[in-house]
């Protein structure tokens, strides 16, 4: 009886043991991973110009548009790497989940010269263009650039932003 007393003491130590190693490992909130984002960033095929800078920064909470908390960074494309229509790189930022980025772009203006979009004069497309981190830890980001015959400049005219990489 006294042996049998013993094994069941052990067997409950066991299971108790389990059940709380479990827990905890449901509980744990270290996980880095949340404070990454993987980006595939897209220079969209109905684009007409190509991508020769891409710069992020920062801008905080995703339900907020406070000053950035950041300066931008430098240029994503290495050593003169491009993106033509259709062309994509992927990155990772370090975003924690529920906050968003901003990103700027300059392009090949068909002369070899980079033009910086939002230094142009006259330019009114689209800015605090996004990437969020939400849903997901992975994103596609894309953006559509044509010249404006308006305006007379080169412009984003469209931008998505979803959770998930499409391929």
């Amino acid at each position: 009886m006294k042996k049998q007393r013993t094994i069941s003491l052990l067997l409950m130590i066991a299971l108790f043991l389990t059940g709380t190693i479990a827990c905890d490992s449901l509980f744990n909130t270290d996980d880095d991973s949340t404070d990454s984002l993987y980006v595939k960033f897209c220079n969209d095929k109905e684009s007409t110009y190509t991508i020769t800078s891409l710069e992020i920064r920062n801008r905080g909470k995703v339900d907020s548009n406070e000053d950035p908390v950041q300066d931008w960074s430098e240029n994503y494309l290495k050593n003169g790497e491009t993106l033509a229509p259709g062309d994509s790189i992927y990155f990772t930022l370090n975003l924690p989940s529920g906050e968003w980025a901003e990103y700027r772009i300059g392009v090949d203006n068909g002369n070899g010269s980079q033009v910086m979009l939002y230094d142009q004069e006259n330019y009114d497309g689209l800015t605090d263009l996004p990437i969020t981190h939400w849903g997901s830890d992975e994103r596609t980001v894309s953006v559509t650039i044509l010249f404006d015959q308006y305006s007379n400049v080169v412009s984003v005219k469209g931008w998505s932003d979803w959770a998930g990489i499409d391929e």
